[in-house]
């Protein structure tokens, strides 16, 4: 039987009151990064995709950025879990989101925890090598190119290349392929996230 879980109509509504644009896109580019790895393991599509979709739902509420420490402190902690349980997210399913963050010294001891913990970064990687584009588009990004960027430490610097180089050792699939399955997944929702992009450029 199914674990009962919210509908991601649901996850969806419930997480726009808590995020504005730059973050949403973010995470609906996740969401499609963990559809494609669940995909390619044969796992739950379903319960891999709202995690990526809800997994930094409380970033806006807690702490801001700029207070680095305390932030991280704070991210995925007691916030996290009022907001996910406010829709009955399932409790492994919130501890799969909560232990995407370090600080919270959680296990990752399954796939789809692992999963989110190496697409997290490289979601954002590939964003921001799509803004570089000509077209500003990731439609244009090749995998080459992520893979290149990568090696450049200058480029993204905050983004952390160990948690994304885990998925070889957590995930037994190798950058190149892990990169190729998380641009080719984003890449099929482009237009959604760039549709997000332009409505935050015009506030």
């Amino acid at each position: 039987m199914d674990r009962p879980h919210p509908t991601r109509e649901a996850c969806l509504s419930h997480l726009q009151k808590y995020v504005r644009s730059h973050t949403l896109r973010h995470l609906l580019a996740t969401e499609a990064a963990m559809r494609g790895l669940a995909r390619f393991f044969g796992e739950d599509e379903e319960a891999w995709g709202l995690c990526g979709l809800m997994h930094d739902i409380d970033v806006e509420q807690i702490t801001p950025k700029e207070q680095y420490e305390q932030h991280m402190r704070e991210h995925c902690g007691e916030t996290c879990i009022r907001l996910l349980k406010e829709i009955g997210f399932p409790d492994e399913w919130i501890l799969t989101v909560r232990s995407h963050n370090e600080y919270q010294n959680l296990p990752r001891n399954t796939r789809m925890a692992k999963a989110l913990f190496a697409v997290d970064g490289l979601t954002g990687f590939i964003m921001a090598v799509g803004k570089i584009m000509p077209d500003k588009s990731i439609r244009s990004v090749k995998v080459k190119s992520v893979l290149k960027r990568l090696k450049e430490k200058r480029f993204a610097a905050a983004v952390n290349r160990e948690h994304i180089r885990s998925c070889e050792k957590e995930l037994g699939i190798s950058l190149e392929q892990f990169v190729e399955i998380t641009l080719h997944s984003m890449q099929k929702i482009a237009e959604e996230l760039e549709e997000n992009s332009s409505q935050e450029a015009t506030k």
